[in-house]
């Protein structure tokens, strides 16, 4: 089987094991698959999940298994990826199911179910260092900006402490709930009140799971977005143009994407130059490569605004 070639942080994993692109479960084949007819994906709807009172509870422990990551003159605290995982083994319910089950099948990614939301991937510290060196703070008070498959939400937080208003999506509600959300709230002044915390949120901040075609079309008479932020959210060919579409549906006339990836992702096809060729076959993007690391399988950054 193929594997991704993602480095992740060293805590997160181990050595030995070695994460698969795609599960392939024998536990939940149907008979149409066993047979050689692989039935239609069903992805995801997409929901508002609300920070709760629950959540901040627990901020105590959290802090207690949290590490800083310094990006320019930011401070972003977030929490150990180890710590998570195994206090989801743990202590999870059915609201960290999806988690529950890469960890279970040993695959970071398992199409229609997980999409890899509980790690942090390389090419999101490529573009934080690149928010940090090309974006004063300035530029970010009274934008707009949404972290798309946020994951960790590292992305959307370093745009918040920058002083805009951020909406974090991810395809699995239990990572917004049992990763994103708290480390928001491990960046929330921490003298405010339990109260005054969830205010600032609510004032600030939104979060949304499922489908990116279904976020679209759930948040299609909200305020468009002046940046829209995304980190390795281009290995599947087939979720491309989805992907593109919601960058038409969401973005501002005026308005800029900026999308982190590796060159090439073995296994699934997709990668920069590949997804460049997409943009560059439609009508209503253009592109450029604002920044490329050669380091071991080479990554970039994509600059894309409407034509």
């Amino acid at each position: 089987m193929f594997k991704f070639n993602f480095e992740v942080e060293t805590e997160v994993e181990p050595e030995e094991a070695v994460k698969s692109p795609f599960t392939e479960n024998s536990e939940h084949k149907t008979e149409q698959e066993d047979s050689g007819i692989v039935k239609d994906i069903v992805w995801y709807e997409a929901e508002q999940i609300k920070p709760t009172k629950a959540a901040l509870s627990r901020l105590d422990l959290y802090e207690l298994n949290a590490k800083d990551l310094k990006v320019g003159n930011t401070e972003i605290r977030h929490l150990i990826a180890g710590f998570l995982l195994e206090d989801i083994k743990i202590h999870g319910d059915l609201e960290s199911r999806d988690i529950k089950k890469s960890e279970e099948s040993h695959s970071d990614l398992i199409a229609g179910v997980y999409e890899g939301g509980a790690k942090i991937w390389e090419c999101t510290d490529d573009l934080l260092l690149y928010l940090s060196e090309n974006y004063d703070d300035s530029y970010w008070k009274g934008k707009r900006v949404l972290d798309l498959g946020c994951g960790s939400g590292l992305l959307g937080i370093y745009a918040l402490q920058s002083g805009a208003k951020v909406d974090f999506q991810d395809y699995n509600k239990d990572v917004l709930e049992q990763i994103t959300i708290p480390n928001v709230m491990l960046n929330v002044q921490l003298d405010l009140s339990d109260d005054n915390k969830l205010e600032f949120l609510e004032e600030n901040t939104s979060f949304y799971s499922g489908d990116w075609s279904n976020f679209a079309l759930l948040t299609l008479d909200t305020e468009k977005y002046d940046m829209i932020l995304t980190s390795e959210t281009i290995y599947n060919i087939e979720n491309q143009q989805k992907l593109l579409d919601t960058f038409n549906s969401r973005l501002r006339g005026d308005g800029i994407v900026l999308v982190s990836g590796k060159s090439h992702y073995f296994g699934v096809g997709g990668g920069l130059e590949q997804f460049v060729d997409v943009i560059n076959k439609g009508k209503a993007f253009e592109s450029k490569n604002v920044w490329t690391a050669d380091k071991n399988l080479k990554r970039g950054i994509l600059k894309i605004k409407f034509k």
